[in-house]
């Protein structure tokens, strides 16, 4: 079951409360909640307002591992509000306070999280040191599933550089972490995407076989949406090698399935690769008609063709 999270109403009480107990540590917890409940409202100024205010009560508390999760949760609001700068600092600021209390797993946490901006900075070589060194961190805080989303994130980093073969490596390090987690989910999206690098290096049949993999563990987990995205991709490669009946059958897996789950986005996406598919079986139909005109000398119908085909060139060179 979701877990249920208090009311703006309920917070304020709570905040309320503790003004009245005259407790600044209580003042505190109720401060930093309401900055949550604004920050997943995306109301990134009155969170800020509210993170500050607990960090004040923290700071003259000396309460530094509170401090610290403020700190974090700072530089997570400048982070959406995209105020870089600022969230790097109180990431810094963040992974100093829990280096003084030796907690590995928070070090991770801000660690992570400054690769998280240096990335999309585009400051690579900044990420890639910032994702391994959180990595080591949950590793040695024996936090297997954050070890395994730092991986990751090294990963997508790495591809960001054109480093394919080193995005292999840590996608498939993330991967035997997942599969010790027995997180079929979680493996199925990390074998897509090292399906795709596959696949973009024109190693078609590597790439469907992860593919292949992906969707059992997709259907395993019971997650449709990841299924239908996977029939997609297949169906892609498989346009590519013009084997237009195995694309057209992914395809349509992939929109009945986007419709039981309601996935629209999915949907689209795989009735737009349909449309494709129409498309170039069409244009290779009509060369074929072109050949078989030219074959029995009718001109006229070979320049019918012919226009259709010059037509449907035109018609692709004005897409942007």
């Amino acid at each position: 079951m979701p877990e249920i999270k208090p009311t703006l109403e309920q917070l304020n009480q709570q905040l309320l409360a503790a003004e009245s107990a005259g407790d600044p540590s209580k003042q505190g917890i109720a401060l930093n909640n309401l900055g949550n409940h604004y920050q997943e409202r995306r109301d990134t100024a009155k969170a800020a307002e509210y993170f500050l205010k607990a960090l004040g009560f923290f700071s003259v508390l000396q309460d530094m591992e509170r401090r610290a999760t403020v700190l974090n949760n700072l530089g997570g609001t400048y982070h959406d509000a995209g105020q870089y700068q600022k969230a790097l600092e109180y990431f810094a600021l963040a992974l100093g306070t829990y280096g003084s209390l030796g907690q590995a797993f928070g070090q991770g946490m801000a660690v992570n999280n400054l690769g998280g901006v240096h990335l999309v900075l585009k400051r690579y070589d900044d990420a890639q040191s910032q994702f391994r060194l959180a990595a080591t961190f949950f590793h040695n805080a024996g936090a297997s599933s954050w070890e395994a989303q730092a991986l990751e994130n090294l990963a997508a980093t790495q591809v960001a550089r054109g480093n394919t073969k080193a995005a292999v490596e840590s996608y498939g390090r993330a991967l035997e972490l997942w599969q010790n987690e027995n997180h079929p989910e979680r493996q199925a999206m990390i074998l897509n995407r090292i399906a795709s690098l596959h696949s973009s290096a024109g190693e078609n049949r590597r790439a469907i076989d992860l593919h292949g993999r992906a969707l059992a563990l997709a259907r395993q987990a019971g997650n449709l949406p990841v299924e239908a995205s996977t029939h997609t991709a297949i169906g892609r490669i498989y346009l590519e090698l013009k084997d237009w009946k195995t694309a057209q059958a992914n395809f349509e897996a992939a929109v009945k399935i986007c419709e039981q789950c309601g996935d629209t986005k999915g949907r689209a996406s795989a009735l737009l690769e349909l449309g494709k598919l129409n498309l170039a079986v069409g244009s290779e139909l009509i060369q074929s008609a072109a050949a078989l005109f030219k074959e029995i000398g009718d001109v006229v119908g070979e320049r019918a063709a012919l226009e259709l085909i010059e037509a449907q060139s035109m018609s692709n060179a004005k897409k942007p």
